[in-house]
């Protein structure tokens, strides 16, 4: 088990490091000067030259790139161009606040996908089943910037049940979460069903109702717990997911996390913050993806994890 989480590691830092030079090359061609960004209208050239050599750009693109991988060896993340401060205390400033969000709307769509998905295989055909079919197809085709703002058009805005916008109470979060949990019901409603119809038809299953188990014991213990194996294998797909929406519904709902803080950098062409912001959700990606490999065995004695 340790060789597989070293030997896990050991390709995840490599993965990290492809995508910081991935995001740092394709920050060095698209449109977009940070130097006139920074300067006011009517700055002199001469001043616009000082903000490029003060943001290292006036160096040709490969001593650039050599540069900022032997800081990033050495911890150094760079330093924001619109902020002018190291860029990482920024984004783990703004991080936990994006993994809140996530974190509550995984919740909520597990919350309504487990049981729906259990029903829905329990009682195959009936108003249950056949609503979490709509709910799941509609979630899958409602855009997520259309969610958000529906949600904020009938709490916000008629009911005025929840804020539209902002940060202040646990309130705040509620509509920016129900949009995350609205968008990744649809794939954990299907493979919570679809997992529980073929656990269902199993020899082990027919046993324990022989036996006189409950109906919650051996739907919510027995057969559950086998078909989480392919709800673990989406749900590390789908925190992805997550991470990238939150992006959008951080920006609907002006949300302080981490997708809204890359918007604006994008918006200011501040490569250090943008090329940091990747890096800590590559490894907050590849750390999640460690943990549902690790969660297989726990679920299913079977698995073994090589190494």
């Amino acid at each position: 088990m340790s060789k597989f989480i070293l030997r896990r590691l050991a390709q995840s830092a490599f993965l990290v490091v492809g995508v910081a030079v991935i995001v740092f090359c394709i920050l060095r061609f698209i449109p977009g000067d940070p130097a006139l960004l920074m300067a006011a209208p009517g700055t002199p050239k001469q001043a616009i030259e000082g903000y490029r050599t003060l943001f290292g750009l006036d160096k040709p693109f490969g001593v650039q790139l050599i540069t900022y991988l032997s800081k990033l060896a050495h911890g150094d993340f760079g330093t924001s161009f619109r902020y002018q401060t190291a860029t990482l205390p920024i984004v783990l400033q703004r991080l936990p606040n994006t993994l809140r969000l996530t974190s509550l709307g995984l919740f909520i769509a597990l919350l309504i996908a487990i049981p729906l998905g259990v029903e829905g295989a329990r009682r195959r055909g009936s108003w249950i089943d056949r609503f979490g079919l709509v709910l799941s197809i509609a979630g899958q085709s409602l855009p997520v910037f259309w969610v958000g703002l529906l949600l904020v058009l009938v709490f916000a805005v008629h009911l005025r049940l929840l804020p539209a916008i902002g940060s202040v109470g646990w309130k705040s979060i509620v509509l920016p979460a129900l949009t995350l949990a609205l968008a990744v019901l649809p794939p954990l409603l299907r493979i919570v069903r679809t997992q529980m119809i073929d656990v269902l038809s199993q020899d082990y299953i027919m046993t324990a109702r022989v036996f006189g188990l409950s109906s919650p014991r051996i739907y919510y213990w027995y057969a559950l717990k086998n078909a989480s194996i392919g709800l673990v294998t989406v749900l590390g797909v789908q925190i992805g997911y997550l991470i990238g929406g939150s992006i959008v519904v951080e920006m609907i709902f002006n949300y302080p996390g981490v997708g809204m803080l890359m918007m604006n950098s994008l918006n200011a062409r501040d490569f250090p913050m943008i090329q940091t912001i990747a890096i800590v959700v590559s490894v907050t990606f590849v750390l999640i993806n460690l943990l549902v490999d690790l969660i297989y065995g726990l679920l299913d004695p079977r698995i073994h994890v090589e190494g």
